[in-house]
């Protein structure tokens, strides 16, 4: 750093106070900061860098939550395959010459010869078997990617085989839940600690209260020297605090900056704007177990949503504005797919007048047919710049509408867990849909009958019945058009609000490089990363 980090503390303390006096920030915990390997400060010469971030981990457990996601993006691990910008797989910790049967049931994988993980341990076949084992067995998300009949490990050979088609497991095996991990040692207090990777740097600490994670070089790591001593990474939702903090230089680099802000660093030559289309989509699930089971009621809000208007002023033309489930930067069908709740607030009008909602007690917001008054909850968190924006947007438009909506804001891993759990009327999430390079996995998760995250109500037999079509086709055209098909019956059952496609950024001063914006997302560090 060239500059103390005193304004950033000062900001975070006082920020993470008034979100505790409020009563709807962080589900703060009492316990002290822990680490496996205390981190000291760096010696005269040394090379430390901080990045500011609006994400951050709950634990350092790769097979909880999302938790592997920062495994990978604070370069602790490392996947068996990696996804190129253009969602393209290749090997990572094995090599590109992996096979397959004709049945897509028997993958055959060579593990890498020259890995070894950060305690020095090579990296061999049985060791990748156990990781694997690990998210099945510990976790709870593997078997949303695939089911094993068996996994064999013979030297450096490993071999997979599925008790299903699976034509595209090297994609799954990309995503961070499959971070390749040493589970020999003890993983007692992995949550606290972190585990044994193969990436450039270890954990050097973790503050479960703030959520700074700080990680050290790794002097085994396996692909080339590291250029950089020292990495923290800090954690804050409040867009403002990142601004000032890299302004003030407390912070070397901002993952995600608000779109509002990001123009600032644009022209200006202390700084790089490192930007990517990704896979995100700003999702606005409607949970139909309650008031919203009324479709007429769902269609209503769709149509009275101008989101055209919110990516073009709101969002300052950082965003696409949404129509499908999966981004327009992909080939699934946003330009093709017919939208029958596309905007027309005339229509949602008169949809709620004909199905009896009115204002029956004259307080400008309607009752519904049987007299229940309506106050939507609507949920969502900060950590993502758009969010805020779209919800008070459509809380200050619906208002128009007769429909009052409530907001709450709560920590991004609090609202994923009422999204699980279904304790909300609207909830507002920014998703990687292609988080294997393919939307299976999110089609899966979110919106089957039976989907870890589908909580709010939607069942549809065709539906379930074209992802289980789609997990076992492996021609790349029929696979689209299987998406295309699920895709069209969200938007006919008016399933879901899509607000928008993010735009990624990473800013950056002048003297940081090697830092990445990747569409896949899960790519930050590496050990090219450095400071001048």
């Amino acid at each position: 750093m060239k500059k103390t980090k005193k304004l950033f503390s000062l900001l975070l303390c006082l920020l993470m106070l008034g979100m505790i006096l409020a009563g709807c920030g962080e589900n703060a915990e009492t316990t002290e900061s822990t680490s496996a390997t205390e981190a000291s400060p760096t010696s005269a010469g040394e090379k430390s860098m901080v990045i500011g971030t609006g994400q951050s981990c709950t634990t350092l457990d790769p097979v909880l939550n999302y938790d592997g996601w920062y495994i990978v993006r604070f370069g602790i691990g490392q996947t068996l395959t990696k996804f190129d910008d253009d969602f393209s797989v290749s090997g990572w910790l094995v090599e590109d010459d992996y096979t397959v049967s004709d049945d897509n049931t028997v993958w055959t994988f060579t593990v890498r010869d020259d890995v070894f993980f950060s305690n020095g341990t090579k990296l061999t076949a049985e060791l990748v078997k156990a990781s694997i084992e690990n998210v099945f067995e510990n976790g709870t998300r593997g078997p949303e990617y695939f089911t094993y009949e068996s996994i064999e490990a013979d030297g450096q050979t490993l071999t997979i085989t599925t008790a299903e088609t699976e034509p595209i497991l090297p994609n799954k095996l990309a995503d961070p839940l499959f971070v390749i991990i040493d589970t020999s040692v003890d993983m007692t207090n992995i949550a606290d600690e972190g585990p044994v990777g193969t990436g450039p740097f270890v954990v050097g600490s973790f503050d479960v209260t703030t959520k700074e994670v700080t990680v050290l070089r790794n002097d085994n790591y396996w692909a080339g020297e590291v250029a950089m001593d020292q990495i923290t990474f800090i954690y804050t939702e409040d867009q403002s605090t990142l601004t000032m903090s890299l302004q003030s230089g407390d912070v070397d680099a901002v993952y995600n900056l608000s779109m509002t802000a990001v123009g600032d660093f644009e022209n200006d030559s202390d700084y790089n704007v490192i930007r990517t289309a990704s896979g995100r989509t700003t999702h606005g699930f409607m949970n139909q177990n309650g008031i919203l089971g009324d479709e007429v009621l769902r269609q209503a809000l769709l149509r009275y949503i101008d989101r055209e208007t919110y990516c073009e002023s709101l969002l300052n033309g950082q965003y696409v504005p949404g129509k499908t489930l999966v981004t327009s930067a992909s080939n699934y069908g946003y330009d093709e797919l017919t939208d029958i709740n596309a905007y027309d607030p005339d229509s949602a009008v008169r949809l709620l007048d004909d199905a009896g909602y009115i204002d029956i007690d004259g307080d400008g917001y309607r009752e519904t047919p049987d007299g229940e008054e309506i106050d939507l909850t609507f949920i969502y968190y900060t950590g993502r710049p758009e969010q805020q924006i779209v919800v008070e947007a459509m809380q200050a438009e619906c208002m128009n509408l007769g429909i009052k909506i409530t907001p709450q804001v709560y920590d991004s891993q609090t609202v994923m867990d009422l999204l699980q759990s279904g304790d909300y009327d609207l909830c507002c999430v920014s998703i990687n849909i292609m988080n294997i390079g393919d939307p299976e996995s999110h089609l899966r998760t979110y919106f089957t009958s039976d989907g870890t995250y589908n909580s709010f109500g939607f069942s549809n037999a065709e539906f379930d019945a074209i992802v289980e079509e789609l997990s076992a086709t492996s021609d790349a055209d029929a696979r689209v058009e299987l998406v295309k098909e699920a895709e069209q019956i969200l938007m006919d059952e008016s399933v879901c609000i899509y607000f928008c496609y993010p735009i990624m950024n990473f800013v950056t001063t002048n003297y940081v490089s090697g830092i990445t914006s990747t569409p896949a997302d899960y790519y930050w560090v590496s050990e090219n990363t450095d400071i001048q």
